[in-house]
């Protein structure tokens, strides 16, 4: 008689949780999103021999994207959501991201195609506006032959694979998130093994079972204010390309903001240890902003560092290269949802190496930019 009233009571308190789920409001997803539009002009040598030539002086730009994202939170506490990120300038990859989450006082687990621990960037120097950066903004103005000076990069294979990650409740002001990406091919429906038979492919230069970690620590105190984060994502399984200099990869990060009223100053640098002989890269800087009412101004600077043919470097194996960065910036938050900003910025890299595919005239190249922007947020 006793086993079953202590059985009966458990599902009595089973059928609690079912109702307590059941009564709650279902999902329902609310549409937003953003739309960024620059015109820059650039300034660089268009010599026969240079990065600028045979490129334009002016240029467009837009970036856009639709989110559709909802939650609800259960009767029992639990709140659970989901969010799809559309792009609106990018043929190739349509959908950004897209990710479930479950979330209560055990923190918040996601699973899906979204950012590791290093993408999801959570501690970044000020300076910066919605469409200028000295480190790979949506707008770049430069012609160099590396691109831009990246700081918010997953470990290859990592970014917007199919993951999971774990996210810690806030304890005195530190948290912690931790990742897990099975493989580095396994974004969408194009690879085999993702929402199909079987489990992903593993070809020539293709990571798999790579973790991420990565610790904060927020302060506010009165009148200023410490952000603080650092941490890595490490690949323990590298498919490597015979004849190729590869392997596995890591990857760290490390960013330390500081506030006093509208005054902010702060750092950053990602080191890339790149899997293969003499193929590192690390990239620092900083930048500060002071800002009153709706202006702010701004200035950042980067250097990036360059050995080896890793992150689509040109290559280039008996020497080193430079990428360096300065920008000055300025926004006006005109209203809700529409921001304004502009950029004078000044690039300039030099090859130290012996590459074939670079002249004597080449190793050294020299840009300055400015450029006006917008973003309205809906």
């Amino acid at each position: 008689m006793k086993r079953l009233i202590l059985g009966s009571t458990a599902l009595a308190g089973v059928a609690s949780l079912a109702n307590a789920a059941q009564a709650s409001d279902g999902i329902k997803l609310d549409v937003g999103g953003f739309f960024q539009t620059v015109y820059q002009g650039v300034f660089d040598d268009k010599g026969n021999d240079d990065f600028g030539n045979h490129r334009n002086t002016d240029r467009f730009v837009h970036n856009a994207e639709v989110w559709f994202k909802g939650n609800t939170t259960l009767d029992n506490g639990l709140t659970v959501g989901a969010q799809i990120e559309l792009e609106g300038e990018n043929a190739t990859d349509q959908i950004d991201k897209s990710f479930v989450y479950w979330s209560g006082g055990f923190g918040k687990v996601q699973i899906g195609s979204q950012d590791s621990v290093i993408g999801a960037c959570p501690v970044f120097p000020p300076g910066a506006t919605a469409n200028f950066s000295a480190f790979s903004p949506a707008s770049w103005g430069s012609n160099d032959p590396i691109g831009s000076n990246s700081v918010c990069t997953d470990a290859v294979g990592t970014g917007n694979s199919q993951s999971i990650k774990y996210t810690t409740p806030n304890f005195g002001g530190f948290q912690l998130a931790l990742a897990y990406t099975p493989s580095g091919n396994a974004e969408d429906y194009t690879q085999a093994g993702v929402n199909g038979p079987g489990t992903p492919t593993t070809p020539d230069g293709t990571p798999h079972h790579i973790f991420g970690a990565y610790a904060t620590y927020s302060y506010a105190g009165d009148g200023w204010g410490i952000d603080w984060g650092g941490g890595g994502d490490w690949q323990a399984a590298f498919n490597g390309t015979p004849g190729v200099n590869d392997g596995r990869s890591a990857f760290y990060q490390t960013a330390l903001n500081l506030t006093f009223g509208g005054f902010a100053v702060g750092g950053i640098a990602e080191y890339y240890d790149l899997g293969g002989s003499n193929n590192n890269a690390w990239v620092a800087g900083g930048g500060a902003s002071y800002g009153i009412d709706a202006w702010t101004v701004g200035v950042q600077g980067s250097h990036g560092h360059y050995n080896g043919s890793g992150l689509n470097f040109v290559p280039d194996p008996n020497g080193s290269r430079d990428l360096n960065r300065v920008i000055l910036t300025g926004s006006y938050q005109m209203g809700p949802g529409v921001l304004l900003d502009a950029e004078a910025g000044y690039t300039w890299f030099h090859d130290s190496g012996d590459a074939s595919a670079l002249t004597d005239n080449n190793r050294s190249y020299h840009a300055v930019d400015v450029g006006i922007g917008s973003k309205f947020t809906f």
